[in-house]
């Protein structure tokens, strides 16, 4: 029995040690987490203010560099060891960069890397990403910080601004750089996505405006549809648009409910609303009218 108990434990020990030398299963990429959508060769920006760099894709790993943002880096792996920082969980990836003059390799939590970037007609650079996401609470889901910022010609960050993100299962993100849109006093505006392609999923929009001095955070939009049976839609008029006053924004929301989903012609209950808000130059509030 004694015999049998020490071979049973020598082939534990052996199994044991074999499984430590091979690649931990957590390593897997996270399919999920694709936001970035960052494949190998791909190159990326650094969107953290400084993002450490380690030799291996956990926060023991030994440091072997720090970043900042606007930092160029490219993508030599798939997404290792998702890790929750800064209240979200996101892989790691093996990159290769530069530093003082030579290219070097090592890891970085993918959340320091930014989500997009974007170049105005004045040449100033734009990017954004996640400044942490918010605790679940028992009325909050918890919402993401999203954050965007302006960089000069070293990388240094001129003005940035915050905005809570509501996000689920979105699929992807966009940013797009609009003029104006009418209104005196910015020079451009910024509509930062996260696009839903499956039913039920929202895609949701968030505005910044620029002055060329400073973000101004404006508002957000959202459209959902499911299945056909349920839409809402919300679209935003701004003055070179609707041709009204050139202070006013108009947000119109129409929201459809099937009233019988099984008729041989869908028809729907369609509620509409109409929100304003008004724009002085410096900063955007919502109209509020009597009913």
């Amino acid at each position: 029995m004694k015999k049998h108990l020490l071979t049973t434990l020598s082939i534990f020990i052996f199994v044991n040690l074999l499984a430590q030398t091979e690649e931990p299963r957590a390593y897997v990429m996270d399919e999920n987490l694709n936001w970035w959508n960052l494949h190998i060769n791909d190159e990326a920006i650094v969107f953290a203010d400084i993002a450490y760099i380690r030799d291996a894709p956990v926060t023991k790993g030994k440091l072997l560099d720090s970043l900042k943002n606007g930092d160029r880096v490219q993508i030599l792996s798939t997404g290792y060891n998702p890790t929750v920082l800064r209240g979200f969980i996101a892989p790691w990836h093996k990159i290769k960069y530069k530093s003082n003059g030579e290219m070097k390799e090592g890891y970085i939590w993918l959340g320091l890397l930014a989500l997009g970037k974007g170049t105005n007609v004045s040449g100033e650079t734009f990017i954004h990403g996640f400044l942490r996401k918010n605790k679940q609470t028992e009325y909050d889901n918890g919402s993401y910080i999203l954050e965007i910022k302006t960089l000069d010609r070293f990388n240094n960050v001129l003005a940035r601004a915050h905005y809570p993100a509501e996000l689920n299962y979105q699929s992807y993100t966009e940013n797009k750089i609009l003029n104006n849109m009418g209104l005196e006093g910015l020079n451009s505006i910024h509509r930062i996505s996260f696009l839903g392609e499956a039913c039920g999923v929202s895609s949701n929009y968030y505005y910044f405006g620029w002055n060329g001095e400073q973000f101004i955070p404006m508002f957000d939009k959202t459209n959902v549809s499911d299945a056909g049976i349920y839409y809402y839609n919300e679209q935003i008029l701004f003055p070179s648009e609707h041709n009204l006053d050139n202070q006013l924004i108009i947000k119109d929301i129409e929201e459809g409910e099937v009233i019988d989903e099984a008729a041989e012609e869908l028809n729907y209950k369609i509620k509409k609303e109409r929100k304003k808000y008004n724009w002085n130059g410096k900063v955007i509030s919502e109209i509020l009218e009597m009913r």
